[in-house]
């Protein structure tokens, strides 16, 4: 189904609704719909620097997945995700 054919459907149950307005609701369910079920894949590539503790993020939609680090050799290595607490607390968030 098109986008025009679900537009329209809207309005024939809903006459008082105009195109673009249909439009931005679509728009806003298919955000959520992949939200929900994680269709929404990206990479994110970003670069580290010694000694800075926090990074900010452009996406305000982040799931992180997986997390592998690529040395300057070239060599990739899988981070595996922490379960649990980390023994040692960060004195930055204290």
């Amino acid at each position: 189904m098109t986008q025009k054919e679900m537009i329209e459907l809207i309005q024939q149950h809903h006459p008082h609704i105009r195109e673009t307005e249909a439009r931005k609701l679509l728009n806003r369910a298919m955000d959520s719909f992949c939200a929900d079920t994680d269709m929404l894949k990206t990479s994110f590539t970003d670069t580290t620097i010694a000694g800075t503790r926090y990074y900010g993020l452009d996406n305000a939609m982040l799931k992180i997945s997986r997390v592998t680090l690529t040395d300057a050799g070239g060599q990739s290595y899988h981070i595996p995700r922490l379960i649990g607490h980390p023994e040692i607390e960060d004195e930055d968030l204290i």
